[in-house]
């Protein structure tokens, strides 16, 4: 139960998220018993290890190259240091380098089923929200509410006043 330890399993997220994105805001932080900033915590967590150090600085460029979509770059980095990284980063660099294909054409074509996604994700809600509908018609009535899609035009119906 060192320092080291307790704040690395406290704060570890702060390593995988991105550094141009940390907050800058000083905090309480009772793990180091001081009023520190994100940067800073992560400043102090890297410098636990220099092997820590340089897998986040490599991790973090991936990271910016893919933001990028410059997947040139973010290949060459990944063939350059396959070899010399830790094996899980090995593993997950094998699997980009068996996926290229698609991984470019991710991030080089306009397309995304993000919408679709969330659709499907919308429909799984109301229908654990709701339990089971005892009819089906109703069910896709509230689908159909929910995704604003309309079914046909209503006729208008003149009403006597």
């Amino acid at each position: 139960q060192s320092q080291e330890y307790r704040a690395l399993k406290r704060y570890w997220k702060l390593i995988q998220q991105d550094s141009r994105k940390l907050n800058d805001k000083r905090f309480y932080r009772p793990t180091f018993r001081a009023h520190l900033t994100n940067k800073e915590i992560l400043e102090k967590l890297l410098s636990y290890s220099q092997e820590l150090r340089e897998h986040y600085e490599l991790y973090q460029l991936l990271l910016f190259h893919f933001q990028e979509k410059n997947s040139d770059h973010f290949f060459d980095l990944i063939e350059e240091t396959s070899s010399s990284v830790h094996p899980i980063f090995q593993t997950a660099f094998r699997t980009f380098l068996k996926d290229k294909d698609k991984i470019i054409n991710a991030l080089e074509l306009p397309y995304s089923n993000a919408k679709l996604e969330a659709t499907n994700n919308l429909i799984k809600v109301i229908k654990r929200n709701a339990f089971g509908f005892r009819n089906f018609e109703n069910f896709k009535k509230r689908i159909l509410m929910a995704v604003n899609i309309k079914k046909e035009k209503t006729k208008l119906v003149l009403s006597r006043i």
